[in-house]
Formats: C-alpha cells, structure tokens, sequence
C-alpha cells in the first residue's frame, strides 16, 4: 500500500473554494479502482491548514491516478486557491 500525505495552507478568503475545490477531487479519486481511501482534513491547530490522505494499493494506481482528468483539472484549481508550494510525503 501507499499513503500519500499532503499538506497544504490558504487565506481565509479562498479557504471555501479550497474545501469546495477537494471535496470534488476526493469525491472522483474514492471512485478510482485501487483507492483504498482519500480523505480531506483541517488542522485544528492551525487556521487555514489542511492534509489530504490518500491510500493506493500500489504505485501502479497512484501512477494511473496522476494520469487522471480530474487530478489535472485539480492540480491547476488549487494552484490558485494555496498559499505556497504544497507539502507531500509518500510512504
């Protein structure tokens, strides 16, 4: 299995469009064959700080996810929703 952690920030401004912008991308990556799960969570610690999880049963998956329509589409909404690079650790 593969877990992918993500992190990412946002203004206050843009923090619905972010939240609106991930529920679409977990919502199409969960149907995916080989997604274990992908979830969206805010840190309650920090304002405007989020972590997306992901789970693949292989590489193979992830790699075909990254092919996908939709994480393109995602990839260049958030571009314009974060502040800063986002952060993502794969184990």
């Amino acid at each position: 299995m593969i877990v992918v952690i993500g992190r990412v920030q946002t203004s206050a401004e843009q923090r619905d469009s972010l939240v609106q912008t991930a529920q679409v991308m977990c919502e199409a990556s969960r149907s995916e064959p080989g997604c274990i799960g992908y979830r969206f969570y805010e840190d309650t610690e920090q304002p405007n700080h989020f972590v997306f999880v992901e789970e693949w049963e292989s590489d193979e998956v992830l790699q075909t996810h990254f092919g996908q329509a939709h994480t393109s589409e995602f990839m260049a909404k958030i571009r314009g929703l974060v502040d800063g690079p986002p952060d993502a650790s794969f184990h």
